[in-house]
């Protein structure tokens, strides 16, 4: 091999492809934090809701959880 000549060889291994395939099972701790996400919902429903309605009325309840709905789900689905 002489300097500054440049010589063909073989090209770089990649990794191996990651498999397509089903996506891996919730476990743990995304587990656990999504049922924190449901578990929060159901008690604003059942419990914020009558709240805001005794406190504000029901049109203010009413639009207050339509927001605040909307915020959530937002967060919780944004990618």
């Amino acid at each position: 091999m002489r300097s500054g000549v440049a010589t063909a060889s073989a090209p770089a291994k990649r990794p191996a492809a990651k498999p397509q395939g089903a996506k891996p099972s919730l476990q743990g701790e995304v587990a656990l934090a999504r049922w924190w996400k449901v578990a929060l919902l159901v008690l604003l429903g059942t419990i914020g809701l009558p709240l805001a309605h005794a406190l504000f009325g029901g049109v203010a309840a009413m639009l207050g959880g339509a927001v605040l709905l909307g915020f959530l789900l937002g967060r919780w689905t944004a990618t």
